[in-house]
């Protein structure tokens, strides 16, 4: 996600819609770079003559125009195979749209999104994360961590499955440890040859393996958020999303 300002003279007098499209155009051709493909260019907020706090510019009156909006882009070539393989299964796609964006919407109230909210959503191999500010999506980012990796951590610590390291994690994945979790033991089968002897283990070890894997990711988060609008919102609500989570 890249926030960026467009502007240009109004020549009619007032804004029109014709107006909002040409400005915006301008906007995300500066956005797009080499090999990069836009998903959204949504607007964060309107200026008419250098003051800002426009909500809905259309037919009000000024010599000059601009938008704040944020671009989001994708590697095209992904965004090309992802659509291949979809086509394929003799479906069509009608327009693309970016997972943190989507998440937003659909998990947050209306309020959280005017008071200033970051959605976290935590995927298999991803997590990615949104912003919104004013009512607005205004940022976007992610890094190729996700639960997966917990899933992968699970089974090289216990030597078990991935299947099975994927159903401990379902069942009694935590990162907040008892007193009791050093004494209630489970019997874990091994990677290895079904002769081998299964392994004991307690679900403190389970939950120490998964702790430090969601403290990296949450540390992750933290630092992509310091980049964010919502490094400057002081009491901003973050909201967890996704299979992850």
């Amino acid at each position: 996600g890249q926030l960026v300002e467009a502007a240009a003279d109004i020549r009619g007098g007032a804004v029109t819609p014709a107006d909002v499209s040409r400005v915006t155009s301008t906007g995300m051709r500066h956005a797009t770079g080499e090999g990069r493909t836009v998903l959204h260019a949504l607007p964060v907020g309107y200026t008419l003559d250098g003051v800002k706090g426009i909500r809905d510019p259309r037919g009000m009156v000024a010599h000059q125009f601009g938008i704040d909006m944020n671009v989001v882009t994708c590697d095209a070539t992904v965004a090309r195979n992802l659509m291949l393989a979809v086509e394929r299964c003799h479906i069509n796609v009608e327009a693309m749209a970016a997972s943190p964006y989507v998440a937003g919407l659909s998990v947050l109230t209306d309020d959280e999104a005017d008071l200033g909210a970051a959605v976290v959503e935590m995927g298999a191999g991803t997590t990615t994360i949104a912003v919104f500010s004013g009512g607005r999506f205004v940022h976007a980012a992610g890094f190729a961590v996700g639960g997966q990796h917990i899933t992968m951590d699970l089974a090289r610590g216990l030597s078990a499955t991935i299947a099975y390291a994927e159903r401990i994690k379902t069942l009694y994945g935590t990162v907040i440890t008892g007193g009791s979790d050093s004494r209630e033991l489970m019997s874990v089968p091994t990677a290895g040859d079904e002769q081998d002897l299964p392994q004991i283990v307690s679900r403190a070890t389970i939950a120490n393996i998964v702790k430090h894997r969601a403290e990296e990711v949450f540390e992750m988060v933290r630092d992509k958020l310091k980049d964010s609008p919502f490094a400057s919102e002081p009491n901003g609500r973050v909201v967890l999303s996704g299979g992850a989570s």
